[in-house]
């Protein structure tokens, strides 16, 4: 039996099977710390290489439904298109609207886009807001990075109060109603208190409505707020400087008042 023992070649300490559990063990905790260097990686994320990521598939996804809408060959018949015709909506963006309608103001509007103008410079924000008359009223544009308190707040800073109520010295001489159109780049929210550039937008446009009710006193029948999100850029967002003028507040004297309700608006009546 101790012969065996010693000349044994399967189950004695000094056999050549006497290393196989080393080789299991050691399979196994290469396989654990390939686990957990998998679980490592997808637990950070790269927000820059995201969010390149969510606008490479929004633009491929956009590529299809305009492909449809233009007649080619796309996800969609050319009836169910998908991008919002502007004939349909009673808020026309103001770039279609300087487009298609330069020259039909009133005089009426343009005396009304003076006195606001002399009120900002009065006030020294006239490089705040911007006032133009189109044919459906005049609007006084507001950048949101130079009026709001962050880039992706809907809280209005010291300068955006001012503003407001600058305005409002101008609408208390007017019987004319107001809308409120909030928009955003094409930026994705990630995280903070809204999930979407809709929401963005309108909580902007709402925060708008409001001081002019509780703090500059504006009938809230008059008033409209609305939110476009990144539906309608007026410039190209593909440099800083373009986002940053695609995110602004529209304030909107309108020349008739709008009929309410309207089920085609993007947004509805605060009251």
């Amino acid at each position: 039996m101790s012969r065996r023992r010693k000349s044994g070649g399967h189950g004695g300490e000094h056999g050549p099977g006497m290393e196989r559990w080393l080789l299991t063990y050691s399979d196994m905790i290469t396989l654990l710390l390939a686990l957990f260097v998998i679980l490592f990686a997808l637990s950070t994320i790269n927000v820059r290489k995201f969010k390149l990521f969510e606008q490479g598939l929004s633009s491929a996804f956009n590529d299809k439904v305009l492909t449809t809408n233009s007649g080619g060959n796309g996800l969609l018949p050319k009836s169910n298109s998908l991008v919002p015709n502007a004939k349909t909506t009673s808020s026309t963006p103001v770039a279609t609207v300087a487009q298609t309608h330069t020259g039909q103001a009133s005089p009426a509007l343009e005396k009304i886009a003076a006195s606001v103008t002399q009120a900002l410079q009065s006030a020294g924000l006239s490089q705040f807001a911007s006032t133009q008359v189109e044919h459906h009223g005049v609007v006084i544009q507001m950048l949101a990075d130079k009026t709001y308190y962050a880039s992706d707040s809907a809280t209005l800073g010291t300068t955006g109060d001012a503003v407001v109520d600058t305005i409002a010295s101008v609408l208390r001489t007017i019987p004319n109603d107001v809308e409120v159109q909030g928009y955003t780049d094409n930026e994705p929210v990630l995280g903070g208190a809204y999930t979407s550039n809709w929401e963005l937008s309108a909580v902007r446009a709402v925060n708008v409505v409001r001081r002019l009710v509780t703090v500059d006193g504006i009938t809230r029948n008059r008033l409209t707020a609305v939110g476009f999100g990144s539906t309608h850029p007026i410039a190209p967002n593909t440099t800083t400087a373009s986002r940053a003028q695609n995110r602004r507040v529209d304030v909107v004297i309108l020349t008739s008042t709008p009929t309410i309700p309207n089920t085609s608006s993007a947004g509805g009546k605060v009251t």
